[in-house]
């Protein structure tokens, strides 16, 4: 083999870490040097468990044939040291993986990249902050997310029924994650799915600490929306500082079991975020509201009542009975118009325009 594009991806694919990846492209200079080595003793001590599936893979017919294969479903190898291959990843303290496979639109890479984490069991006040914070950040930055239950995903729905952009991080191949309705919805210039792990790899423990990395490696800054004492968001953020990068937290309740893990950021250094403004102006932009003028995109369904709340706010049953529909549904159209940062529940099954 003499493409050292089409070596890498072998390197990468073969079941090894990113930093044995690293270590056997220094010791060897190149990967197409690797592919020849192999097998050797040279490399016994390196592999370890990942021989066998070095040398079943051992042959550029078949790494042909997968690579025509993931062209054809639309997904793109960025290969470390090859023009596309985000720059972020190089820098201080992200242990870069050799190939990312990216589905979407690679260009948004290339522009201002924040993430936005928290835990999974968000309380409203969390909630309210990832509905309302997403969508204004979403008027200068990419939102980068894992797309974990709660926090994140309130973060990127948000930002996108706002007309803004997301970079999803998976912990599994491209084809192994079933996107939801409203990725699957949004303008392809508007997304990027991104993995380190080939096609058809499926989650592993390992795999949400090492997507971590990339979450904060390929963003600027990271904000902690709310998190526990033990949330994987503080591993996002450990790793950003780790990587020189700006880290925010969103102070909460003293007596909220959801909120120690930010508090205690803030109290370790981590910048304290009161409101979308301080990003704005520590990222060095000027705070102009950051809200849009233009609507999010809505179903027909949510545009009446959208339009049914703009004269104020109105009880489940006045909703239901104007949609002429059963409870059940109007229940989850009202459930999901929340979650995309559109409305907000109130006391006693009241609903009301998010501010």
């Amino acid at each position: 083999m003499t493409d050292e594009r089409k070596a890498l991806y072998w390197l990468s694919s073969c079941g090894l870490s990113a930093t044995r990846q690293s270590q056997l492209l220094e010791i060897f200079g190149s990967a197409v040097e690797v592919f020849k080595a192999f097998p050797s003793d040279k490399l016994s001590e390196f592999v370890e468990g990942a021989r066998k599936e070095m040398e079943r893979r051992h042959d550029e017919e078949l790494i042909d044939r997968e690579l025509k294969a993931i062209a054809g479903r639309g997904i793109k190898l960025l290969v470390r040291g090859f023009p596309g291959y985000p720059e972020s990843l190089e820098n201080h303290g992200v242990q870069p993986p050799t190939v990312l496979y990216a589905k979407g639109n690679t260009e948004l890479l290339n522009g201002r990249l924040l993430c936005m984490v928290g835990t999974r069991r968000s309380t409203d006040y969390g909630k309210r902050i990832a509905n309302e914070w997403g969508a204004e950040l979403a008027n200068k930055f990419t939102i980068v997310s894992g797309h974990a239950t709660g926090i994140d995903t309130y973060s990127v729905k948000s930002c996108l029924a706002a007309g803004g952009s997301a970079v999803i991080v998976l912990a599994c191949g491209i084809d192994k994650f079933a996107v939801p309705e409203f990725m699957a919805k949004c303008p392809t210039e508007r997304l990027l799915f991104v993995s380190e792990y080939p096609p058809s790899a499926h989650v592993m423990k390992f795999s949400y600490y090492e997507r971590n990395r990339l979450l904060s490696g390929l963003s600027e800054a990271v904000v902690v929306v709310e998190a526990g004492e033990k949330s994987g968001a503080l591993i996002t953020a450990n790793y950003a500082a780790q990587q020189n990068r700006t880290v925010f937290a969103v102070p909460g309740s003293v007596f909220s079991d959801r909120s120690v893990g930010t508090n205690d950021l803030i109290r370790h250094g981590a910048i304290a975020a009161t409101s979308v403004k301080d990003i704005f102006e520590d990222l060095g932009f000027g705070y102009d509201n950051g809200k849009r003028e233009k609507l999010p995109e809505m179903t027909d369904d949510e545009r009446r009542v959208y339009e049914f709340l703009s004269d104020g706010r109105k009880h489940f049953d006045e909703i239901t009975e104007m949609l002429g529909a059963a409870p059940h549904e109007v229940s989850s159209l009202l459930s999901l118009m929340e979650l995309e940062g559109i409305i907000e529940k109130q006391m006693q099954n009241y609903f009301a325009l998010l501010k």
